[in-house]
């Protein structure tokens, strides 16, 4: 008689084993965008600026937290201090959080206000959704190049504020890091043609920013 109990708790063992396994390794894959999580409580996070080529911080997570936090690309970085240029986060940036509690973390980012100074390490940065839904889709595109600083900066700056030529041509001439002027003029319209190819390929119209006309 104890055989065919015995069975049955074996039985009954591994069917228990079927339906936890599967909730469980789920929880342990588990994937949330950044924004989600910080609003739900199950992870904190504090950033701060970083210049105008990224953002830095900390995220902790609660122990029912996500393994993986994801920033979305296009993550909008507000500084609290006014006066302060905002950042865009380029590309899709994750963070494994499965094998730790905190992570120290630099999410590459662009500047979203041209007129303004970058962000100092004193300035608290508050993550929020993309600017639009044009910036998510160029931060993406450019997370899949990797283009020169210059050439993503010039591409971020016609989507997010649509300034022309004029207003960022000195920034751009600056940064060619050549003092004949034929050769920086050269250098800088490259840049250009090359940051209104970058918005084409992420489905956008240059011929719509004040930038590229």
């Amino acid at each position: 008689m104890k055989r065919p109990i015995v069975l049955s708790l074996m039985i009954f063992a591994a069917l228990l084993m079927l339906t936890v396994m599967p909730a469980d390794a789920q929880r342990r894959g588990e994937t949330m965008n950044l924004l989600d999580a910080m609003e739900s409580g199950r992870v904190r996070a504090e950033f701060y600026g970083n210049g105008d080529q990224s953002v830095r911080g900390r995220i902790s997570r609660s122990p029912n937290g996500p393994d993986i936090v994801q920033f979305q690309p296009g993550t909008q970085f507000q500084p609290t201090t006014p006066g302060r240029q905002g950042m865009g986060t380029l590309g899709s940036v994750e963070v494994d959080l499965s094998r730790r509690r905190l992570a120290w973390v630099e999410i590459p980012t662009a500047c979203t206000d041209y007129d303004l100074p970058a962000p100092t390490p004193m300035d608290r940065m508050i993550p929020e959704p993309p600017l639009s839904v044009p910036m998510a889709r160029l931060a993406g595109t450019i997370g899949h190049h990797w283009p020169e600083r210059e050439v993503s900066q010039i591409a971020v700056w016609a989507v997010a504020n649509d300034p022309g030529w004029e207003d960022i041509e000195e920034w751009v001439h600056e940064r060619t890091r050549v003092s004949e002027p034929e050769q920086r003029e050269r250098i800088a319209a490259d840049y250009r043609d090359q940051a209104a190819r970058l918005v084409w390929e992420a489905g956008l119209n240059p011929a719509r920013y004040r930038m590229f006309q």
